[in-house]
């Protein structure tokens, strides 16, 4: 990523992030406030261990926008989609990632654990595609209405090739979502669905290993996921969730992990992943593993994690993962249809996508209102939340690159 003109400021300097997280942070505090309905959400008591897992979503999405936002800016500068010019960026997305699949892994593994090795395979994939697919299908949705608009609401294809093209989008990223209608690089209008397929996978999987949950065999398993894994190291955070569950369930851990003296230990594990060469995938998955650790005993991070916003942030971090990319798309269309961005310095691209983030924020919060909640509020369910899956940047490469 070539310099940037225009100001001291680099486009790696990490203090947009925390500005505009204290900007999302205020937006759903003011949510919370306004709106009876996540003033429920943000009033919601604890329900155990997993209320810090709610309020850690909200964070991991947003580091994913910042990836993105990065990547954006390379790509309308050098037309690389890349993060690699802002290390810190390019880790605020991968680590996202991470742990997000991370919750996966224990959220379900804790379920077969409390199960005794039994779990209901029907009432899993209803839970999840009641989950998963109807906020995927409004984002494909609105990917292909910018997608119309790109191409000026004509055909460019033939109908054969676009229903070849739509079956890719609509594919949970199994499929490589590329060109679409003539429009050259559309996957990057949201890079976000490869994620999903993993998840998935770890869906499809999951009743399979629940049957070997109380034998040596899967021990067995978990070693040849480990194995495999190592081909994608960002896949093993599965396994270390799953653990982690196993940790938590056992009360493996003397209790007080909990508690506010002990949350530099977490914190100070987080920021050795920052630190680490991105070459040390398998360290980044123990730290990882150790800080969420801590979260899955209920530590708070100074109370952070249980705070009403944090907890409104997660409530809406799926739809904030499947839009945040979208919305900077058509945000960057516009501001480089008026002002190049090749020619912008750092800081007021910095401040474009804060206006991005807003405007994710605010969009996601009404989808999860209007579009996942409904689905959700058919279920037997103890709070408003569902626990959620994973959510990812926009592409990390198999390993720990994140596009």
């Amino acid at each position: 990523m070539s310099p940037e003109p225009g100001g001291p400021m680099s486009i790696a300097n990490p203090w947009p992030f925390l500005a505009i997280n204290l900007l999302c942070f205020v937006l759903a505090w003011s949510a919370a406030r306004v709106s009876p309905f996540y003033q429920q959400i943000a009033r919601e008591p604890g329900a155990g261990r997993t209320e810090m897992i709610d309020g850690l979503r909200g964070w991991l999405a947003l580091g994913v926008f910042f990836t993105h936002a990065v990547a954006m800016y390379s790509y309308q500068r050098d037309g690389q989609w890349s993060s690699a010019g802002a290390p810190f960026y390019a880790l605020t997305g991968h680590v996202g990632v991470s742990v997000f699949f991370v919750i996966t892994g224990f959220l379900f593994w804790t379920k077969v654990l409390k199960g005794n090795g039994t779990l209901n395979a029907v009432a899993l994939y209803r839970s999840r595609i009641r989950r998963l697919v109807p906020m995927y299908l409004v984002s494909v949705i609105f990917v292909l209405a910018v997608v119309a608009a790109l191409s000026g609401f004509t055909l460019r294809s033939d109908p054969v090739t676009l229903l070849r093209e739509l079956r890719s989008w609509l594919s949970f990223g199994f499929l490589y979502a590329g060109d679409i209608n003539g429009v050259k690089d559309a996957h990057r209008i949201n890079a976000v669905y490869w994620t999903l397929a993993y998840e998935w996978v770890f869906y499809i999987a999951l009743p399979f290993l629940a049957l070997f949950s109380r034998f040596p065999l899967c021990l067995a398993l978990f070693g040849a996921a480990f194995f495999f894994g190592a081909q994608a190291p960002i896949t093993l955070n599965f396994i270390s969730g799953a653990v982690a569950a196993m940790v938590v369930h056992r009360g493996v851990l003397p209790a007080g992990l909990d508690s506010r003296w002990l949350t530099p230990l977490p914190v100070a594990a987080l920021v050795a992943v920052f630190l680490l060469p991105s070459s040390a995938a398998l360290a980044q998955v123990v730290l990882l593993f150790v800080f969420f650790l801590f979260v899955a005993h209920g530590n708070s991070f100074f109370g952070l994690l249980a705070s009403g916003a944090a907890k409104v942030l997660g409530a809406a971090s799926y739809s904030i993962y499947l839009l945040h990319c979208i919305v900077l798309f058509i945000v960057m269309q516009a501001v480089d249809a008026r002002i190049p961005i090749a020619g912008i310095a750092a800081e007021t691209y910095w401040g474009f996508a804060a206006l991005a983030a807003t405007a994710t924020v605010l969009l996601s919060l009404a989808t999860y209102r209007y579009v996942e909640y409904p689905f959700l509020a058919g279920k037997r369910r103890a709070k408003p939340l569902e626990p959620l899956a994973s959510i990812a940047p926009g592409s990390l490469a198999k390993s720990v690159t994140v596009e």
